[in-house]
């Protein structure tokens, strides 16, 4: 068991926002469990966590399957203890017309945006409740604040998972656990369209690094304080804003197929 006093746990930590999250929380002192499929990824992560001081815990898994997230609740209670910080950002991109959308695209969207956050809540909450402190973090998308068509189950998704979050912070506040969801503007990941498709200068997105101070941010503030706990993270310039973007790129991922029907 770690004998350092904080514990971290961020999901979709090989890359992106979860690796840049993981480096910042390992900056400001925690430990921090790396949950993510591509373990050669976590790994050089986790060298970069040590690198900065704090201990880190690979934990190889694919969330997507069953019994994933007990997996990992198992893991963490036996080598390391309990979960102070728990950071959902695992999440899959599936978007399309409703009714013709594949099943298993939902099914997925759903399992990985929406139930592994509620497990993974569920798991660690009546230990934070017994220390009185505990952040539950969720990343959430701008996509689960306002209807667009063909945006799919993952604007559904994201919804929920607003939803969920406040549910979190109403019924475990009073224990001093708190609850966020940052709805993410246009970040630069892999995983989000190229700006320059519609003609979007990628200095003007966010950073997955932004995004990882907001995170320490929240963590550091005084237990008194609470925000939200659905809160909106966007890029200032109005260019990259959805309701801009998204009728561009759904009209573009539709003509060449890539939308997910």
């Amino acid at each position: 068991m770690t004998s350092r006093s904080s514990i971290a746990l961020v999901t979709g930590a090989s890359s992106g926002i979860g690796a840049a999250v993981a480096l910042e929380l390992a900056e400001a002192g925690h430990d921090v469990a790396l949950v993510a499929r591509r373990g050669d990824l976590l790994e050089r992560v986790a060298e970069q966590v040590r690198a900065r001081g704090a201990q880190a815990l690979v934990l190889t898994t694919d969330l997507a399957q069953p019994g994933a997230t007990q997996h990992v609740l198992d893991s963490m209670t036996g080598l390391w203890g309990p979960v102070r910080v728990l950071v959902n950002n695992a999440a899959v991109p599936r978007s399309g017309p409703i009714a013709s959308l594949d099943p298993r695209h939902w099914d997925l969207s759903m399992r990985l945006n929406l139930t592994v956050p509620f497990e993974l809540a569920r798991g660690v909450i009546p230990a934070m409740r017994r220390a009185g402190n505990g952040w539950i973090i969720n990343i959430g998308s701008v996509s689960g604040l306002q209807a667009h068509a063909f945006a799919g189950p993952y604007a559904v998704a994201k919804r929920g998972l607003n939803a969920l979050t406040e549910l979190l912070a109403a019924e475990n506040g009073d224990a001093g656990v708190r609850s966020a969801c940052l709805c993410l503007g246009w970040v630069a990941t892999e995983m989000a369209a190229p700006p320059e498709k519609v003609g979007v200068d990628p200095q003007e997105l966010l950073a997955p690094e932004d995004v990882a101070a907001t995170v320490r941010w929240l963590v550091e503030s005084p237990v008194r304080l609470t925000l939200g706990p659905v809160l909106r993270v966007s890029p200032t310039h109005p260019g990259t804003a959805l309701e801009s973007v998204w009728p561009r790129l759904a009209s573009e991922m539709h003509a060449s197929g890539s939308l997910h029907a």
